[in-house]
């Protein structure tokens, strides 16, 4: 994928991000979401293109939302259960690396630490959204089905919007 649509997504979703969460939030806050939204956005269209998510946008991106949240004062009890979430991906990373890679963890990292208490949330909705998927590319394809791969990316980044929304 070209830089400047790369960066034309990226914008896109770090404004939809921070237009979803209104304007009642400081403004750390909404620059956290924007960060994490311009992140969850280039990464989706890296993974639909090219199935993989770049440690070069993931983590960098993952530790300027964790920085945001420490400054916003975000308490680390509300973090928990995103990163039980994260901990039981990275478990099924490790067992099944054919299913769900490290990249997509990293993912999941980047949510907890962009999307505080709605980190859990998003994640399941991401994974719900995802599971959909997978029963419609069933229905198309069959048992053929199992030698097609699904991005993780765009389903994480729709169930991160739609946490921030209910």
């Amino acid at each position: 994928m070209k830089p400047p649509v790369r960066a034309l997504l990226a914008a896109c979703g770090a404004v939809a991000f921070v237009l979803v969460a209104g304007g009642g939030e400081r403004t750390i806050v909404l620059a956290r979401l924007a960060v994490c939204g311009a992140a969850l956005a280039a990464l989706s269209a890296t993974d639909i293109a090219q199935r993989r998510i770049p440690n070069r946008i993931v983590l960098p991106a993952a530790v300027v939302c964790a920085g945001l949240s420490l400054a916003a004062g975000v308490p680390a009890s509300g973090l928990g259960a995103g990163a039980a979430l994260v901990g039981v991906l990275a478990i099924v990373s490790l067992a099944l690396p054919h299913a769900l890679g490290m990249g997509d963890v990293k993912l999941a990292l980047l949510v907890l630490a962009g999307l505080d208490g709605h980190a859990a949330r998003a994640l399941a909705l991401g994974l719900l959204l995802a599971a959909l998927a997978g029963v419609g590319v069933l229905a198309r394809y069959g048992t053929r089905a199992r030698t097609r791969t699904l991005p993780l990316a765009p389903y994480i980044a729709a169930g991160s919007l739609l946490a921030l929304v209910i």
